[in-house]
């Protein structure tokens, strides 16, 4: 799928069995962050990395910053810009829809030379970087964005130099910020000592964060989740191949739909790591899931019986609009709580999922921390996915035990984390099929 077809649609019909074993696609987390280490040091190997919209256009950056990235089989082969990123003609990049890549390359570029204009698209136009900002700031970099938000386009001055030291850092809002620090902070001229003045969500990916950095030959000295250190002038040095493994952000919609329907299914490719979104596992369980595992495969027999559980989503923000669909099947009371900070999301992911299932029968309250889900009997119905992959995925498993035809607009979406999500589905026989009108 395209995400610049506008018109691309699903048509999901109820669908008694899913039948198969899917491998899980790469994790996107994993590989933006070997990407990133990879071109910022000299030479490295990234195998099994995840194409998509996020990650093509993280690629796509660096080369136009310096590094030279081959794609040979399975693998990425990078020869990185060694700190020193080129700024080419017009010096102009643009991040497209992610807000990973954004964050990511803001505190990267401060390590070029000259000025340079960071422009993106879609919602990511309307989201703060006003964090992330003020951390550059406070370490010396000359940046700006529109607006008391800094929101898109953004400049920067860079004159090679990234003072490093102590930066406080609010932490309820987005783990982005840290983990853009600490990607750089090896090439800053002093030691670098993120603070946290508030309690950090999204801690796993900051976890992730961190592995690549060992991976790449980088320290990072902690104190529990406030306090971050990483002594200036470490040379990446790359242990051997990174190797990028399933995902379970993306892998969660195969194994939700699998609860929901007469099913077989086993999803591959899931080690144990450091991505948070693993609790998806322990969380379906709770719920009343039959689930095996192994070091690497997860299997389900389903239908499940499903009964509403609360869950703290502070750490997995990308599980619930999933999290929110199965609250409609299972029985009870399903609470999700601790996510405030999903509304600086692709989209509002506490009031759109909500609003979009609402279309279909179901029953859920928007609090202002979280979701209170209802067991409700979806129908048919047409709905959008605000420009959202999860909120699009979600809604299309929605559409495997509803009474009747989902069709979701906007769809094209998904092409951003999970471009095969519709063709995965589809080997295990689901009733789902993509139309451009």
């Amino acid at each position: 799928m395209r995400t610049d077809e506008k018109d691309l649609v699903l048509k999901v019909e109820r669908t008694e069995r899913l039948l198969g074993i899917v491998k899980a696609p790469a994790s996107k987390s994993y590989t933006h962050r070997a990407v990133f280490l990879s071109c910022l040091g000299s030479r490295a190997r990234v195998v099994n990395p995840l194409e998509c919209a996020d990650t093509n256009n993280t690629v796509a950056l660096w080369q136009k910053l310096g590094a030279a990235i081959c794609r040979k089989g399975n693998s990425l082969v990078v020869r990185g810009c060694r700190g020193v990123p080129a700024l080419g003609r017009g010096n102009t990049v643009n991040v497209g829809e992610s807000g990973t890549l954004l964050r990511f390359i803001l505190s990267v570029l401060a390590l070029a030379r000259g000025p340079v204009v960071v422009k993106g698209k879609g919602t990511l136009l309307t989201r703060t970087n006003r964090q992330v900002v003020d951390a550059l700031r406070a370490w010396g970099v000359d940046i700006s964005g529109t607006g008391p938000e800094h929101t898109l386009p953004i400049k920067i001055r860079a004159n090679g130099i990234l003072q490093g030291g102590e930066a406080r850092v609010d932490g309820s809002v987005t783990s982005q910020v840290i983990s853009s620090l600490l990607i750089a902070a090896p090439f800053a001229s002093r030691d670098t000592v993120l603070v946290l003045d508030r309690p950090l969500v999204s801690r796993p990916y900051v976890d992730i964060t961190i592995d690549v950095m060992k991976w790449a030959g980088v320290k990072v000295e902690r104190k529990g989740d406030r306090v971050f250190k990483v002594r200036k002038g470490q040379k990446l040095r790359p242990i051997g191949d990174f190797t990028v493994h399933g995902d379970y952000s993306s892998a969660a919609f195969l194994l939700a739909a699998a609860c929901l329907t007469q099913s077989d299914v086993t999803v591959t490719d899931l080690v144990e790591d450091s991505q948070g979104d693993s609790r998806i596992i322990p969380i379906l369980r709770a719920m009343g899931a039959k689930i095996d595992r192994t070091k690497s495969s997860v299997h389900i027999k389903g239908p499940s019986r499903l009964h509403g559980i609360e869950i703290d989503g502070s750490d997995i923000p990308d599980l619930v609009p999933i999290l929110t669909v199965l609250g409609c099947f299972a029985s009870g009371r399903t609470r999700i709580r601790n996510v405030a900070h999903l509304v600086h999301k692709e989209s509002n992911r506490l009031s759109k999922p909500a609003l979009e299932l609402g279309k279909l029968g179901a029953r859920i309250k928007v609090k202002d921390d979280g979701l209170v889900i209802s067991h409700s009997e979806l129908h048919g119905g047409v709905v959008s996915g605000c420009n959202d992959h999860r909120i699009a995925m979600s809604l299309a498993v929605a559409g495997l035990a509803a009474g009747g035809t989902v069709t979701i607009k906007g769809a094209g979406c998904i092409e951003k984390s999970y471009p095969a999500f519709v063709r995965d589905m589809q080997k295990l026989h689901a009733n789902i099929g993509a139309i451009s009108q």
